[in-house]
C-alpha cells in the first residue's frame, strides 16, 4: 500500500497555513508538482517530436527509393526550406533506443524537437550522453 504524504496545518489568527510536502520537477520543459511516493505521471509521447521522426523516416525511404533526386526536389514538393528537410531527415540516425524512449514517451530531458534539429554525434552510445 502506498504511502500518503501528510499535510500539516496550523491556525495562526484567523489564518490557516497549511504545509504539503511536495516536490517540482520540469518534464518537457514544463514545471510539475509532485506529492513525495506518487510516480511520475502518466506520460504522454511528444506528439511534435514523433511527428517529425516519422517524417524524416517517409522523406528518406522517398530518397532512397528515388522518388526525388535530392533533398533540394524533395523540399520543392513538400513546399518546405531545404535546410529544414535536410535537418528533419538527419533524425532518422537517432539510436533505436532513443527512438523508443520518444515513443514510450520518456524521452531524455535533453531530447525535444528543438535539440534534435540540431548537429547531434552519430555514434549511438555517444547520443545517450549528448540527449541525457
Amino acid at each position: 500500500m502506498e504511502r500518503l504524504a501528510r499535510i500539516e496545518g496550523e491556525r495562526i489568527g484567523n489564518r490557516l497555513i497549511l504545509r504539503v510536502p511536495v516536490s517540482f520537477r520540469k518534464h518537457r520543459g514544463r514545471k510539475e508538482i509532485r506529492a513525495p511516493g506518487t510516480n511520475s505521471p502518466s506520460v504522454e509521447p511528444d506528439h511534435t517530436l514523433l511527428k517529425a521522426i516519422a517524417r524524416a523516416h517517409r522523406w528518406r525511404a522517398m530518397l532512397d527509393a528515388g522518388q526525388f533526386e535530392s533533398i533540394r526536389h524533395l523540399a520543392r514538393a513538400e513546399r518546405i526550406s531545404e535546410t529544414y528537410l535536410a535537418r528533419v531527415v538527419r533524425m532518422t540516425l537517432l539510436s533505436p533506443k532513443l527512438v523508443e524512449a520518444v515513443l514510450a514517451g520518456n524521452p531524455p530531458a535533453g531530447l525535444s524537437l528543438k535539440t534534435a534539429l540540431e548537429p547531434f554525434p552519430l555514434d549511438w552510445s555517444e547520443q545517450d550522453n549528448w540527449f541525457a
